[in-house]
């Protein structure tokens, strides 16, 4: 069995400040996150959500949700973005715990999440959500508060987000896109 080895690399980070990388090379291979990894991390484990909240704030946030045992896979993604954070998803009665790498800040969002996945894009049904959380975040840019919307922007917001996290073609989703 082969030895591993640590190298550090600087990097330009997509929230713009260089970084030390720590590249962990085992037998022969590189074992650092790269874009599509993420991209295919996003796609089976991620999630784009607008909230349109009671108190009349609107919130944007991604997050990867992955099994307890993965929280190191989690911090992993936190390192390469350079933003976010990770936590452990309050437990529910019957489901295993699980940890959650998620960005809410919205300058986050606009500078680091949205470009990334404009240049990487995602492949699968995922792509939808991406697109209209993308739309929504274009809409609401520099308004927080739904009563800076008007009522048709409002509406239109409310129902496209309707669609956004759902199996698309799928029999149970809401509104089947096939």
């Amino acid at each position: 069995m082969l030895g591993s080895q640590l190298f550090h690399s600087r990097v330009l980070t997509l929230s713009g400040f260089i970084r030390i990388l720590k590249v962990k090379i085992f037998e022969g291979k590189d074992e650092v996150l790269i874009a599509d990894y993420i991209v295919g991390l996003t796609e089976g484990e991620g999630c784009f959500l607008v909230c349109l909240r009671k108190d009349n704030r609107i919130e944007l946030r991604f997050f990867i949700a992955q099994a307890i045992g993965n929280k190191p896979l989690l911090e992993e993604v936190r390192e390469f973005f350079g933003i976010g954070s990770v936590y452990q998803k309050s437990n529910v009665k019957g489901k295993l715990p699980a940890y959650v790498f998620e960005v809410a800040r919205r300058d986050e969002i606009y500078k680091v999440i949205i470009p990334f996945f404009k240049k990487h894009r995602l492949k699968g049904i995922k792509a939808k959500s991406f697109d209209t959380f993308k739309e929504i975040a274009a809409i609401i840019k520099g308004r927080q508060d739904k009563r800076k919307l008007t009522f048709e922007e409002l509406e239109y917001i409310t129902n496209l987000r309707l669609g956004m996290n759902k199996h698309y073609g799928s029999l149970s989703a809401a509104n089947p896109l096939a």
